[in-house]
């Protein structure tokens, strides 16, 4: 495996679950860093996750298309 190739793995599985978490917790609820974390706010930002779950997607797609095997050299 290439290591972009890990690495839009390892950034996918990330952004995917930080998506969920926006998408499952208040914001109250949310880690202290965590843009859009307010005290006693009963509100879920569901842009924040879904943006998330988007950029997590193009992440897989992106390893997905870094995954292809390497091409023989030519050799004219």
């Amino acid at each position: 495996m290439r290591p972009l190739t890990i690495v839009l793995l390892v950034a996918g599985i990330i952004f995917v679950t930080i998506g969920v978490i926006y998408l499952v917790d208040t914001a109250a609820h949310l880690p202290a860093f965590f843009p859009g974390h307010q005290a006693h706010d009963t509100e879920h930002h569901y842009k924040h996750g879904i943006a998330a779950l988007v950029l997590g997607v193009a992440a897989f797609i992106g390893a997905w298309l870094t995954s292809a095997p390497e091409r023989p050299a030519d050799s004219s």
